[in-house]
């Protein structure tokens, strides 16, 4: 019985001892000639460990041999080789004291007792189950779907895997804790196996790359010129690596990846082979990670990490993207993204308005704008959409005055650039950062230019595109719809203000007799009294909706944007910000008087004063082609904060406001049509109607009060939100202070927290106030 007991601890079945507590076929013989306690000591035996034995080494080996991740398969084969194989060790161990008829076992006429054999294995029954449970985490569950699936606490990644062995390290049981610090150490080697492959040449690692937590991105439209981009999956992030460390990670292995795809295609970077040779940047990464021990430090690791890309940036990027290269294409992306030069935006509204005028008078001369079929007709196509920007170039170049020799450069890289394309024909990836952050932003205003969704692309070519990711890119295109569509829409409702036959009463004319210009004055004053009680409220609206588009424009171009890139600037470049800011103007004769009574400076301590050394490191690390991306990347999630992007209720909102400004610019154009063929008409003939215009004039001005009304009703939420907005940000002031902190010389944008010079401006533009005004007629200028 003991040999067949110490071979079910061995692994192998014995059909005389049960599988479990509960089924025992077999065991009736041996139980008869066992005590309970016997029996319960057997059971025990059989089921908490060789049982457990069996099932752990089962289940490692299929991790082993069918498992995606190396890292779970390192872990598994160190449980088969090193611990399950301790294990049978002690099973020999206690074998062979049997043999000796060792006095610890052995007890008196040869009898074995099962309670010493109980006691032998003391311990072991806990760190079988432990990892009996860490294994069948591993494990996936094949029912769940392939590769993707598993239990729902499983464990079955590399970060997963390194996480859970972190923390069992702090269980409280010295036997447990060698055996999850010895597996530490197998998973963490693996994974930096794989983490050389990227920081040395720029690769994802051959085997166990669906574990990594760094891939190439999927896109929707297949290109040869984004097959080299990555992102990080951040589930897929071990614990010891912090996000920007993970960002960093990222950027050596792109910046990588890149300098070997331009060394392999012949390109300039034979120029930088010659200063620096490649093995020599692996050989300092190397020695880097051979450096760090085991368990790795989350501290050890960021400096070893920070180290090697500082090198990089020192000795390749800084060369291969200067500073200046960099600053070119920010401008770029501010005048024109961000609509700092106001005439692009001008320009592109009136391109996009005269192609929709164009098509329209074709539609209608072809009599295609009659049926419920008529709407296909004034869809924009592709071709169509690429002739606006070239009108839009034109009449750009045409404000160039004789004095510009050299020419608008920036129009001239932007003109090369920048295109306007369909949304389904432009270029999007996937970004690491999903459902958060960029990837969030609305994309609700793309329609706004054109009935079809249009978007306004840049093509970025290396090497900016390891400064400047396709994610960035979409985030400025929507910002762009969001601003043009604010200023497309002030420009419609300002336009409105051009209607002379809507806004001047009729005039006789001048060749009537005197009684035709008595009965001409009669009837000028009924037109009047009755079409200004009609569209007063509309003008009053069209007013209100105009100065609140205006004001969270002028907001967002002055508070937001304008701002914000001075910060940007003046961190990229200190002297320059200093040389440029304007110096106070002093009064010459009371300057003079002061300076009598002027202090002198005190002096420095020689402590105090930085050694050329550390000068000269901490220029080098601001001028980190990986620290300018993160403070891109700061600088654009701040604007997209600031311009209320991430507010969904707002940007809800705000779209309706749009469609409804559109839906009362149509009206009134059509009234204006109207109104101006009746007016001609009765002037020309006095007493006759000859057109039906009354009852479609009619219903205009009814459509025109139900628009008015959704628009009015649009700027009290708008307010009332911007008013929540400025509430939160109030509230939430004192802990954002906390947080701009700089830390390393970073880049922390300074946010204007609060809206309420915006909202004391917007104060007059809801119904409410305007209502409470009534009595004053001639608050708009339009008195009976």
């Amino acid at each position: 019985m003991i040999h067949e007991l110490l071979l079910s601890l061995s692994g192998h079945p014995s059909p005389l001892l049960p599988e479990s507590k509960e089924k025992a076929p077999d065991s009736a013989t041996i139980n008869g000639h066992l005590s309970p306690a016997e029996s319960a000591l057997l059971r025990s035996l059989s089921h908490n460990l060789g049982q457990k034995h069996r099932s752990i080494a089962a289940e490692a080996s299929d991790v082993v041999a069918n498992h995606p991740s190396i890292v779970c398969r390192a872990v598994c084969a160190s449980i088969l080789s090193k611990h399950l194989a301790r294990f049978q060790q002690k099973i020999l161990e206690v074998e062979k004291s049997i043999l000796d008829e060792d006095s610890s076992i052995v007890g008196a006429y040869n009898i074995v007792p099962l309670s010493s054999i109980v006691a032998a294995f003391d311990g072991w029954e806990r760190r079988l189950a432990w990892l009996l449970k860490l294994v069948s985490s591993i494990r996936i569950d094949p029912s769940a779907g392939g590769t993707g699936g598993s239990n729902a606490q499983g464990i079955h990644t590399s970060s997963g895997v390194i996480g859970y062995l972190r923390d069992a390290t702090h269980t409280g049981y010295p036997d447990i804790e060698e055996i999850a610090l010895d597996l530490v150490k197998v998973a963490e080697t693996a994974w930096l196996k794989q983490l050389v492959s990227w920081l040395l040449y720029g690769k994802l690692p051959s085997i166990g790359a669906v574990d990594f937590f760094i891939s190439r991105a999927t896109q929707k439209s297949e290109d040869d010129e984004t097959k080299d981009a990555f992102v990080v999956r951040s589930e897929l992030v071990p614990p010891l690596v912090e996000p920007d460390t993970a960002n960093s990670i990222l950027f050596i292995g792109k910046s990588l990846s890149y300098l070997r795809t331009r060394w392999t295609a012949g390109g300039e970077g034979n120029d930088l082979d010659s200063s620096l040779a490649m093995s020599e940047i692996q050989n300092h990464h190397l020695s880097q990670l051979s450096s760090l021990a085991f368990p790795i430090s989350a501290s050890r690791f960021t400096t070893s990490i920070r180290s090697i890309r500082l090198s990089l940036s020192k000795n390749v990027l800084q060369k291969l993207l200067p500073l200046p290269q960099v600053l070119n294409m920010l401008r770029l992306l501010k005048d024109f993204f961000l609509l700092e030069r106001g005439e692009f935006a001008l320009a592109l509204i009136s391109a996009a308005d005269e192609r929709l005028a164009e098509k329209q008078k074709n539609a209608m001369d072809k009599g295609r704008l009659k049926g419920p079929e008529s709407l296909k007709h004034m869809m924009v196509k592709e071709g169509e959409i690429s002739s606006i920007l070239p009108r839009v170039w034109s009449t750009m170049a045409s404000f160039q005055t004789l004095d510009d020799e050299d020419g608008d450069q920036d129009l001239d890289l932007a003109r090369e650039l920048i295109q306007l394309s369909l949304e389904s024909k432009a270029r999007h990836l996937k970004s690491s950062k999903e459902g958060q952050g960029l990837s969030k932003l609305p994309d609700k205003f793309q329609d706004i230019l054109l009935p079809t969704a249009t978007v306004l692309t840049l093509r970025v070519e290396p090497p900016l595109e390891l400064f400047l990711s396709f994610t960035e890119v979409n985030a400025y295109t929507r910002i762009h719809a969001y601003l043009l569509a604010i200023r497309r829409a002030h420009l419609h409702l300002s336009k409105l203000m051009t209607l002379s036959a809507l806004r001047r009463d009729p005039r006789p004319s001048p060749g009537s007799s005197a009684s035709e210009r008595f009965q001409a004055q009669g009837r000028q004053a009924h037109w009047k009294s009755e079409r200004s009680k009609k569209l007063r409220a509309v003008w009053a609206t069209v007013g209100s909706a105009t100065f609140l588009l205006a004001e969270l424009g002028a907001y967002f171009q002055s508070e937001v944007i304008q701002s914000s890139w001075a910060e940007l600037q003046a961190w990229l470049d200190p002297a320059a910000a200093t040389s440029s800011r304007p110096q106070p103007q002093e009064d010459e004769g009371l300057s003079t008087g002061l300076r009598e009574f002027e202090l002198p400076p005190p002096k420095q301590p020689a402590e105090a004063t930085p050694a050329h050394g550390v000068t000269m490191q901490s220029k080098e690390a601001l001028r980190d082609p990986e620290r300018l991306m993160m403070a891109h990347q700061k600088f654009l999630d701040f604007l997209c904060q600031s311009l209320l992007l991430d507010r969904g209720s707002f940007t809800d909102r705000l779209r309706a406001l749009m469609a409804d400004v559109d839906h009362l610019c149509a009206l009134m154009n059509r009234l204006h049509i109207i109104q101006q063929s009746v007016d001609l008409e009765k002037q020309l003939h006095p007493t006759r109607t000859f057109s039906n215009s009354g009852p479609e004039e009619a219903r205009l001005v009814d459509d025109l009060a139900s628009a008015r009304r959704k628009i009015d009703a649009c700027l009290t939420s708008l307010v009332g939100l911007l008013r929540d907005i400025d509430a939160t940000r109030a509230a939430g002031s004192s802990a954002y202070g906390l947080k701009r902190r700089k830390v390393d010389e970073e880049f922390v944008p300074k946010m204007s927290n609060r809206l309420d010079r915006l909202l004391l401006k917007l104060d007059n533009t809801s119904p409410q106030t305007r209502a409470s005004q009534s009595n004053d007629a001639d608050a708009f200028g339009w008195s009976e």
